[in-house]
């Protein structure tokens, strides 16, 4: 997504320019968490938020998940003794450069894998038309190697200090960042935030996480309530959780509604929105005139 690509790649760009989208490995990696005579007994970041080179990830599986998406598993560099550690919402840049190009093509994704599973990664990349790292990330087969650097930062969130909830709104592969940010709100112990989370997609196929989220509905009763928004010819209402078309206003309304007098975090009211740029103009546009300001939405 271009606005989501220039919003936050845009600092790597420059030093993707200068010749740092070279691979190279930190000598260093910092341990953060003992665990059982089990497991290897320390964790590692592959991706400390001081991380300025690149680094190699390993493709262990491609799956095609629907007719333009695949999810891709990565092996970490330091396997079963490092984690991720991409904080929730964040994303990582990945970047290849093409034969007879002189710059990499950077493009960001966030994992949908916890950042907490030892030695892999998950991405789902939805290919586009023309779309250069898209389709260079679709012809990656195990064994390939794919090179990323990041953390690049999302949204920094902070456990409310009272009971609240949040909206998050999604429009198609917008979702990564949105997935992200729903489950590691829902699985911090300490956080009792309810979420709402609309979803827009153009049909059915088109919900490639479905899976997931009704498995975080399940394990969270109560504090995860989804609903998705079809917009395609052959889109029907299947009940409360299933909207025939867009995200309007009328389907804002009601989630703001259901989000209560006492929603957003600390920082006041919050709408999390990350989808193409038309959708993200559109439902911004329409949560101004339900009453939220520019500072109440957070776009990823």
């Amino acid at each position: 997504m271009a606005s989501l690509l220039s919003r936050r790649a845009l600092p790597y760009f420059t030093a993707g320019a200068v010749g740092i989208a070279g691979t190279a490995y930190l000598s260093t990696r910092r341990p953060i968490m003992l665990d059982s005579a089990h497991q290897p007994p320390t964790k590692t970041l592959a991706f400390p938020a001081s991380m300025l080179f690149s680094k190699q990830l390993t493709v262990t599986k491609s799956e095609q998940v629907n007719h333009d998406t695949k999810r891709i598993t990565f092996a970490l560099p330091g396997g079963d003794n490092e984690i991720s550690g991409v904080p929730a919402g964040s994303a990582i840049l990945t970047q290849h450069t093409p034969s007879n190009a002189w710059l990499p093509v950077l493009r960001p994704y966030t994992p949908i894998s916890d950042p907490t599973t030892r030695g892999t990664l998950e991405l789902l990349v939805k290919q586009y038309p023309n779309g250069r790292a898209s389709t260079y990330m679709h012809s990656l087969s195990p064994g390939d190697h794919l090179s990323v650097r990041g953390p690049i930062p999302g949204y920094n969130w902070k456990i409310p200090q009272s009971s609240t909830s949040v909206l998050l709104v999604a429009g198609g592969a917008g979702i990564t960042p949105i997935y992200s940010l729903a489950k590691g709100i829902l699985s911090n112990a300490d956080d009792q935030t309810k979420v709402q989370l609309l979803w827009g997609v153009n049909g059915e196929r088109d919900i490639v996480l479905r899976d997931e989220l009704e498995g975080l509905e399940q394990q969270y009763p109560g504090r995860l309530q989804v609903t998705y928004c079809v917009s395609g010819p052959d889109a029907q209402e299947k009940g409360e959780k299933w909207r025939k078309g867009y995200v309007n206003k009328g389907v804002l309304q009601q989630a703001i509604e259901r989000c209560g007098s006492s929603w957003g975090d600390d920082q006041g009211k919050k709408v999390f929105l990350c989808g193409p740029p038309a959708m993200e103009s559109a439902v911004g546009s329409t949560l101004t005139e339900l009453g939220l300001g520019k500072k109440e939405v957070h776009k990823f």
